[in-house]
């Protein structure tokens, strides 16, 4: 699951390395597609130029690896000699002399710490199946982690050959001389966990401040594909899992990562995999025992040394200045029509996860002194100067556009990637679009306010900003956490609520936009009807929902990170259950919490991390879930999280009285969300009263605390 506050604080190691296993073995599972025969020739580059000298580069490298692993590693100079009709040796003729020059350096020796080329041998020589003898036998029987030299020796011989082979025949560009760390089966220093990755490939020169020490630590910036080993063909399945639990480190920490490959080595049978928004999609098997498989793999890496950087994964539009050390964004927006570059100062979010949309966030300023939801919300509530400063607004925006083959831009999207993929492989894959926004004002993590009165004033901002946006722009946000809910500190040291993200929004004219997934959001936030999948259409009240676990959670853990950093956290806490097991797991424990108040302060509330201290979120929690789930202007009907059971003798039927806002749905209808949505709007003003009350208090006491100072 993504990294975030409410997974991480109250997990230990343990159980998140339990959950990115489970996570991983269900991305295989559902997005692994084999035997994808379009794989390698997405590596290719798109210049049809390049395209050819790749081609004519991966020969002369083939023609350099054949001999040598035909004579192992020692190809004899050539014995036969021409001579003329008198027996007089003649001269060499130039092709005969090239040949010779190639089988010298096939058969060099390498130099001091450089990689032994002979121990590629020892890879392609391999068995791969179990099959060839007993399982009980130890003949040929091994840990993978002796194979980690013999795969990195190949690997730095196709290198090293296609260095010479450019010398020989220049491109008009410089390849990438792509190698493996020569550090293997260890720890990214830059990782969130203690996971040793078999291998990877690095020194592309798409990466910044990219160095040639062979002894610098692993490191998942500085990858390009990462590589799984295992000693048979019949691993390959646990391969593609581990694969799958690595490579989100890639997309963590390279801010500038559209798509990621990987490579399975299961003895000798290689496949390289791309991972894209939603799936895996798998190359055919390349089998390094055979001649025709050392040609697809070699061609593979000729290929990626050759190719444009969006053909491995990286975007175009997001550069780094080596000469500023910065970070460039390019942002087209759609009204202008034009291409605004910005300079990112920091990142303030950034992805984690192997599917979906990968959202980031930067702090940017216009290197120079969209959004159609941010667009709309800025056009209708700029006017509003009490709203000013509590959401997004929108400077520039659109979807991301990069150049086409011949001339002129195309829109960055899923089928972009898979251009030269076939109509079944595409139509199997979920379009994505790449947008990006620039918007204003820049706000602060929520998890740095210094109080349960300052969260209180951000809450109470950007719930009267989400209603508004709600009425007045038809546009429902669907995604509220603690990573869309930021605030401002002004000049006076006050603070106000910021609402971001709009991603996942939706027009509630059209709540069901092919382009925007059902279920939106993380389980931790996520409202019982959005774990369902119900049928219920999704209103404002699903966001308020959302709003009293993000208080929960705050409130369990700490709202701030001092807080966190003090409070010692039991993992079987009743509020793990809205984290753990699948969706419908996950709504039946926050059915069971929110029924009754006493249910929620039992398991919840009186569970805080500091429950002096957050006397007064606990009560701001009640009264929130009192108008959204037990709102005594509606019927008995409309109120707790179970549908009414009319054959339970046990529980008195329900009436319905003339002042019950319900009072005109049949008794038929004993679904409680169902009811309520029909009055959405109502119980959103009971709801934005309580919100308003509690935040004119903790405002009083955080001016009453600064006058005491």
């Amino acid at each position: 699951m993504p990294w975030n506050s409410a997974s991480n604080i109250l997990s230990g190691d343990k159980m998140i390395n339990e959950e990115r296993v489970t996570e991983a073995k269900e991305h295989v599972r559902d997005g692994l597609s084999r035997n994808v025969s379009e794989v390698l020739a997405a590596a290719a580059p798109l210049d049809s130029g390049m395209r050819k000298k790749a081609v004519s580069l991966a020969e002369a490298v083939c023609q350099q690896l054949e001999p040598f692993i035909l004579h192992k590693g020692n190809v004899p100079p050539r014995t036969t000699k021409k001579r003329n009709r008198r027996g007089q040796q003649l001269p060499a003729t130039s092709r005969e002399s090239k040949g010779k020059a190639a089988s010298d350096s096939a058969s060099e020796a390498p130099g001091q710490g450089a990689v032994d080329y002979s121990l590629l041998l020892k890879w392609v020589n391999l068995k791969s199946s179990q099959d060839t003898g007993s399982s009980n036998s130890k003949t040929g029987h091994f840990r993978e982690v002796k194979m980690y030299p013999w795969v990195g020796a190949f690997i730095k011989y196709v290198a090293d050959q296609l260095v010479k082979a450019v010398a020989d025949s220049p491109p008009p560009k410089t390849p990438r001389q792509l190698e493996t760390f020569r550090k293997a089966d260890v720890v990214a220093i830059d990782a969130d966990d203690w996971r040793r990755v078999d291998m990877a490939l690095t020194q592309c020169l798409d990466l910044p401040q990219r160095d040639d020490r062979s002894d610098e630590p692993f490191t998942y910036a500085q990858s390009v594909a990462l590589v799984e080993v295992k000693r048979y063909d019949s691993e390959e399945t646990a391969a593609f899992d581990q694969l799958a639990l690595y490579t989100p480190g890639l997309y963590a920490t390279q801010v500038n990562r559209r798509f990621a490959w990987g490579l399975t080595i299961c003895g000798t049978h290689v496949r390289a995999c791309l991972f894209i928004h939603d799936n895996i999609l798998a190359s055919e098997v390349m089998d390094v025992a055979t001649e025709s498989g050392r040609k697809q793999f070699v061609t593979l890496l000729v290929n990626w040394a050759m190719c444009e950087s969006q053909r491995l994964g990286y975007d175009p539009t997001i550069r780094y200045n080596g000469e500023t050390s910065q970070w460039e964004i390019d942002v087209w927006d759609d009204e202008s029509r034009e291409t605004r570059t910005y300079i990112c100062e920091y990142v303030v979010a950034d992805t984690s996860s192997l599917f979906g949309q990968h959202r980031r966030c930067f702090v940017a300023r216009a290197k120079e002194s969209s959004d159609d939801n941010l667009r709309t919300i800025r056009d209708k509530l700029g006017a509003d100067d009490a709203l000013a400063g509590t959401y997004s607004h929108l400077e520039a925006g659109g979807i991301v556009q990069q150049k086409g083959k011949r001339r002129g831009t195309l829109n960055d999207t899923t089928e972009l990637i898979l251009a030269n993929f076939k109509a079944s492989v595409r139509d199997n894959v979920k379009k994505r679009v790449h947008w990006r926004v620039a918007t204003t004002p820049v706000g602060e993590d929520l998890q740095k306010v210094r109080s349960v009165d300052e969260l209180i004033v951000v809450v109470g901002d950007v719930m009267a900003a989400h209603t508004a946006i709600v009425r007045q722009c038809d546009i429902l946000h669907r995604d509220l956490s603690t990573n869309n809910i930021m605030f401002c500190r002004n000049d006076g040291n006050m603070i106000r609520g910021l609402l971001i993200d709009f991603n996942n929004a939706v027009l509630q004219s059209n709540p069901h936009d092919e382009q925007r997934p059902d279920r939106t959001g993380i389980y931790p936030y996520m409202s019982i009807g959005n774990l369902e999948q119900s049928s219920v259409e999704r209103t404002a009240l699903d966001d308020w929902e959302s709003l009293i676990y993000i208080l929960c959670w705050l409130g369990t853990i700490g709202i701030n990170r001092e807080d966190q950093n003090n409070v010692e956290i039991r993992s079987n806490l009743p509020i793990c259950h809205w984290r753990d097991g699948s969706a419908v797991d996950v709504a039946r424990a926050k059915r069971r919490t929110l029924q009754t108040s006493v249910i929620l302060c039992d398991d919840v509330l009186n569970r805080f991390a500091h429950p002096l201290l957050y006397t007064d979120l606990k009560q701001f929690i009640l009264e929130l879930r009192s108008q959204l789930f037990d709102n005594k202007r509606l019927s008995r009907l409309a109120r707790g999280c179970y549908d009414f059971d009319p054959t339970n003798p046990s529980i008195r039927k329900p009436k319905l009285r003339a002042h019950h806002l319900d009072c005109s749905i049949d008794t038929t209808v004993v679904d409680p969300f169902a009811r309520r949505a029909e009055f959405a709007d109502a119980i959103v003003d009971d709801l934005l009263r309580v919100v308003q009350k509690n935040r004119k208090k903790a405002l009083k006491r955080i001016r009453k605390s600064q006058r005491s100072k």
